[in-house]
């Protein structure tokens, strides 16, 4: 009997015992939440306080960038991003003679939706054709996991070269008899033909939007290219397939491949299907 009441005992203080160490930690973890939650808030209406409440612009040698809502320091982030990119990519890609792009910075996506007509859009970034884009700046405050802004602007920025390359290829074949009709024609033959897997691709590829574990997620059911072009997969391994294209045929291929509207065999000499086996060979390689 004694025994049994001192096994009794021994349980009451060690579950006592058990029951302090777990309200100490508790109370560690609410301090620690409530400390993280107080400099949140804080630096929150500091930043309330010290964005642009105005509309205002930066001029740089190849961008007009429009902003409100957000710091001046991250504006001329942007700025800073986009001339720093502007000549390796117009190099890379070939991009004839580029008028200067206007930017528009929006700092709510309510904001972002009215000025781009995107109904219901969840986007960071969109461009309206060669010489304009469209950025809507995510933070902490705004978002759960907020993107690179600069590395989204130079994204939608290679939207906008992708573009450029094919309208002045497109005129440069055209007769005078269908200039008329030449936005509608181009638009129409833009829509229908150019995959979307390769438009998403090349500007994450530019903007160096990539990282392991997306990769993997995103490869998980080895999709092929023409699935990606209806799935938000492509955003997760878009800059693979053109690391591949560039690592196994030379990055010169890339201007040629954009005009053809990614003939493969007329300009890499292989079927979309050898491409796309060879592509997720290298990923399982090399991520």
């Amino acid at each position: 009997m004694l025994t049994s009441l001192n096994a009794i005992q021994n349980n009451t203080l060690k579950d006592l015992e058990y029951m302090k160490k777990f309200k100490k930690i508790s109370i560690i973890i609410l301090l620690v939440i409530g400390v993280f939650g107080f400099l949140f808030l804080l630096s929150f209406f500091i930043r309330k306080y010290s964005v642009v409440s105005d509309s205002r612009e930066i001029n740089t040698a190849n961008f007009n960038i429009t902003y409100k809502g957000i710091l001046v320091s991250e504006a001329e982030d942007i700025a800073n991003s986009l001339e720093a990119n502007y000549g390796r990519i117009t190099t890379e890609l070939n991009d004839p003679q580029h008028e200067k792009i206007d930017v528009f910075v929006h700092p709510t996506q309510k904001e972002f939706n009215s000025a781009t007509g995107l109904i219901n859009s969840k986007a960071d970034g969109t461009s309206r054709g060669p010489l304009a884009f469209h950025l809507m700046y995510q933070t902490w405050y705004n978002s759960f996991l907020p993107d690179n802004m600069n590395k989204v602007a130079v994204h939608e920025f290679t939207h906008c070269v992708q573009l450029n390359i094919l309208i002045q290829d497109a005129l440069s074949k055209a007769g005078k008899d269908t200039l008329n009709d030449f936005n509608k024609e181009f638009e129409k033959h833009f829509s229908e033909s150019y995959p979307q897997w390769f438009w998403e691709a090349v500007s994450d590829y530019e903007a160096n939007m990539v990282n392991q574990i997306s990769v993997k997620y995103g490869m998980k059911n080895n999709s092929t290219l023409k699935e990606l072009n209806n799935s938000h997969q492509i955003y997760n391994v878009g800059y693979t397939i053109i690391e591949y294209f560039v690592t196994k045929y030379g990055k010169e291929k890339l201007p040629e491949f954009i005009k053809s509207y990614c003939n493969f065999e007329k300009v890499i000499g292989v079927t979309e299907k050898e491409f796309e086996g060879g592509w997720h060979q290298f990923v399982d390689e090399n991520y």
